[in-house]
Formats: structure tokens, C-alpha cells, sequence
């Protein structure tokens, strides 16, 4: 895994360096407080984290420069969904959807992609929308990736054709529609003014322990020549880290972090 904090700054004149650092230091200290103030994640504090095989297709419209997303291939996969703002059901809430490819590019070098529910437009992709349900909507990182001279961004389609059943929640539904073994989401590119393409299917698989919520997610954890890329971007390479130090000062909350990291280990080495 890799952070770009300090390579992305690399391009930027000493003053545009120093209004970056303040603008992420404030956006870090700022979620820093509000995962203070709860006892949690700052945001998608609660949500369930399921097994995952992702098969690429080595899709010919896909970014080429990106080793994981244009060379066929299946990785074993961990991915959460969760409610972004923590607002009371059954109200809708911005839903996410957080991947990491294990072992992506090598052994302990795995590959984060952190998504939020939106539309499959033009523009409106780089929107976030409330959803009812994990299979309501498309997902999308809202923020663009680049790999060589590529610039787009990465998204998460539902399959029409998997299982739709009844539950308590929208958890409780993914959890029922994993375990018929049918659940899938396409992963998908769009450029930054088109829709999404198709380049390879997500299976969601069972559910994992509860206490593998803890799990942190960072989009700076990339490599095989893809990155977030843009100033938005650099401000959560700030943000990420300080909020998640933040939560793990409490003594419980950090063994929660390990606990998490430790099965998220088993699981690639399995």
C-alpha cells in the first residue's frame, strides 16, 4: 500500500503546497473531531463487510496502463457497505460501498476503492445520491482516477439479474442475497463525461465477522499504475489517516482496527 500525501504534492508551486497543506490539515482536523465526538467513523460508521471474488475481463475499452483493471484475471476480494450520514431507518441515506482487492499487485499490496451511491449520467456520476437499498442504485468514487494518460472514474453497477429479497434492512437484504451465491455488481470505468463500462464482475459472497467493520479503508492504498488524482483527492490523502488516528486513540477501538487487519490477513493468505 502506498499514500501519495507527498508525491502528488510534487507538481504544485510552494504556494499552492501551503494552501493545500492547510486546506487538508483543517479537513483532517475537522473529520478528526466529528469521529471524536461520535466514538466512531466520521462517517459510514456502522455498516457489514462481506467475501468478495472479483474476475476482470481484460475489457479492450478498459484503462490500459492499469495493471488491475485491464489484465483478465480473479482476486479475492473484501467489501463494505454501510450508511454514510448514520441517518435513522428507514429514511434513505448515501450508501457506500468500500472494496479492497487483497494482494493486488503482491503480498500485503492490496488495492482500496471507496465508493457512494449516484446516478449512471454524464456529470451526475460525480454526484452522491441516497438510496433505500444496496442494489438501488450505481455507486461511484465521485472523484477521478488516472492510470498513464487515462483520467475516469470507477464504478459499481448492480446486476439486474441477481436476487432481490425481503429483510428488515438493506443490510439484512445483502446479507440474504449473498448467501444465494447470485449477487453480483458489475465494476465498471466511465471517462469523466461518459457512463459507466463494464470491465469485470464483483460476487459478493458471505458475510464476515462483525467485528471486520472496524476495517479502515484508504483510497491512497493503490498501485499497478492506478491513482486518485486532483487537489479534492490530495485533501483526503490528509483527512483519511487524521481521522482515522483519531478513532483508534480509544484503547478498545484500536484492538478493533487490529482485530479487523488480522482477519482481513487470513483471509488473503488463505
Amino acid at each position: 500500500m502506498r499514500s501519495l500525501g507527498e508525491s502528488g504534492r510534487r507538481d504544485l508551486g510552494p504556494t499552492a503546497r501551503v494552501a493545500l497543506d492547510v486546506a487538508g490539515r483543517g479537513a483532517g482536523a475537522l473529520l478528526a473531531a466529528v469521529s471524536a465526538a461520535r466514538g466512531g467513523k466520521a462517517v459510514h460508521p456502522c455498516g457489514a463487510v462481506h467475501r468478495a471474488r472479483l474476475a476482470i475481463d481484460g475489457a479492450p475499452h478498459a484503462p490500459q496502463a492499469s495493471d488491475l483493471l485491464s489484465r483478465p484475471g480473479e482476486w479475492t476480494v473484501v467489501v463494505r457497505f454501510s450508511r454514510s450520514l448514520g441517518l435513522p431507518r428507514p429514511l434513505p441515506d448515501l450508501l457506500g460501498a468500500s472494496l479492497r482487492v487483497l494482494d493486488a499487485y503482491g503480498e500485503g499490496r492490496h488495492q482500496d476503492v471507496l465508493l457512494v451511491s449516484s446516478v449512471d449520467r454524464p456529470i451526475l456520476h460525480h454526484v452522491f445520491v441516497p438510496a433505500g437499498d444496496v442494489q438501488q442504485r450505481p455507486y461511484t468514487c465521485a472523484l477521478p482516477y488516472r492510470a498513464g494518460d487515462d483520467r475516469f472514474l470507477i464504478g459499481l453497477v448492480p446486476d439486474p439479474s441477481s436476487p432481490r429479497l425481503s429483510g428488515t434492512d438493506e443490510l439484512d437484504r445483502l446479507a440474504k442475497a449473498a448467501s444465494t451465491g447470485r449477487l453480483r455488481f458489475d465494476v465498471a470505468v466511465a471517462r469523466v463525461n461518459g457512463r459507466f463500462r463494464p470491465v469485470g464482475t464483483l460476487h459478493v459472497g458471505e458475510r464476515m465477522s462483525p467485528e471486520v467493520d472496524a476495517l479502515r479503508f484508504n483510497p491512497f492504498n493503490c498501485g499497478g499504475g492506478l491513482e486518485p488524482t486532483g487537489v479534492l483527492n490530495r485533501l483526503r490523502d490528509y483527512a483519511y489517516p487524521l481521522s482515522q488516528a483519531a478513532w483508534g486513540r480509544d484503547e478498545h477501538r484500536a484492538r478493533a482496527q487490529e482485530t479487523a487487519d488480522a482477519e482481513v490477513r487470513r483471509l488473503a493468505a488463505a
